[in-house]
């Protein structure tokens, strides 16, 4: 490794050291908090006079931290806005920089999802070392629309008999589709935007959502084997909820379909239980570890009758079981037992008077 290092001028890379360094593990896991996304990290050791990457553009915003030595960067007008994937950029594209920057330990540099950047080594330092924090992939409203879309047309097919009604006869075989198709499929999404605009129906997230939890940190310094925690919650007691911010309270079909009417359910979702050690080390390579990040996703499902009082435990301090706006007592105890179960709600001192 000296060899590559010293004379072939070989960068080293670190991929997501948060799984093993506790430091970078709680920062990450507060900066995941803040963005409501996930945060990954690399960390890139440069020797001198050399250049680990050439010019190129991300599809994350970018957090750059100088631990050790200096890095000489230029950053350049972004070809892409906004860029959706990673390339590389040739120098005769790019044109002149409009930053010339050199990181000295303890600095932080931030530039945009698709900025074009390139750095490399001062020949007269010994080697860079630097930490290169990511996060904000595939979260455009783009992204977004894509996931809530589904679950909105959905509902409104119940709602809407015009939506319902047959297509035309060979529409799918025709080479092209007729101005009469496109002006009925404008009609249909303007009175979809309407019904958005008016707040006529909830937006669901269909796998937003969901990637996020089952996919982020676990909670810093968090014993995932440590649940529940302390006394079961009775119905004179007080309670709070544990880790609100990772924690989503979700609507989705319900997985005891007795019938064909498709029944939702409340699916309280959350990350208590995530493997550090996989985070960010993308897609699952075998069956196996596919498995193993399908069971990930941890939660407790609940009628959709709890979804008002689980909104109001998530959003106030603290609760009295008995107070909870569900008949009978044992409707109360059953969500609270189930929270604590998972290791999401604990018995709290009562606010005092």
């Amino acid at each position: 490794m000296s060899l590559n290092f010293d004379q072939k001028k070989a960068t080293i890379q670190f991929h997501q050291p948060q799984r093993f360094k506790d430091e970078l593990w709680r920062i990450q896991e507060r900066l995941e908090s803040f963005f409501g996304a996930l945060v990954g990290s690399n960390v890139y050791i440069t020797p001198k006079a050399s250049q680990g990457l050439p010019p190129h553009y991300d599809d994350v915003e970018v957090f750059i931290l100088q631990l050790e030595g200096e890095k000489h960067w230029r950053l350049y007008s972004p070809t892409v806005p906004l860029a959706r994937e990673y390339s590389l950029e040739p120098e005769e594209r790019i044109g002149n920089p409009t930053h010339d920057i050199t990181l000295k330990a303890g600095d932080l540099l931030y530039f945009p999802r698709g900025t074009i950047h390139q750095a490399n080594t001062p020949a007269e330092v010994d080697h860079s070392t630097h930490l290169t924090l990511s996060t904000y992939q595939n979260m455009s409203w783009g992204d977004y629309l894509l996931d809530i879309f589904p679950g909105f047309l959905f509902d409104s097919m119940k709602r809407d008999i015009d939506m319902r009604a047959g297509l035309p006869r060979q529409l799918l075989t025709n080479v092209r589709v007729g101005p009469e198709v496109c002006t009925q499929l404008s009609t249909f999404l303007r009175c979809l935007a309407d019904k958005m605009e008016r707040g006529e129906q909830e937006l669901r997230s269909t796998d937003m959502k969901r990637d996020f939890v089952s996919n982020r940190l676990p909670p810093f310094a968090h014993d995932n084997t440590n649940m529940p925690t302390g006394k079961m919650p009775t119905l004179e007691d007080c309670v709070c909820m544990r880790f609100k911010d990772h924690v989503l309270i979700t609507v989705q079909p319900s997985q005891d379909r007795t019938d064909e009417a498709t029944e939702m359910e409340v699916f309280v979702v959350h990350s208590l239980r995530n493997n550090r050690e996989i985070h960010m080390m993308g897609e699952p390579e075998d069956d196996e570890e596919e498995e193993e990040c399908l069971s990930q996703v941890q939660g407790v499902r609940f009628p959709l009758s709890h979804l008002p009082e689980l909104r109001r435990l998530q959003s106030e301090e603290r609760l009295l079981v008995s107070e909870l706006q569900l008949e009978p007592d044992s409707a109360r105890l059953g969500l609270v037992l189930g929270l604590w179960t998972e290791g999401l709600l604990e018995v709290c001192s009562p606010t005092r008077q």
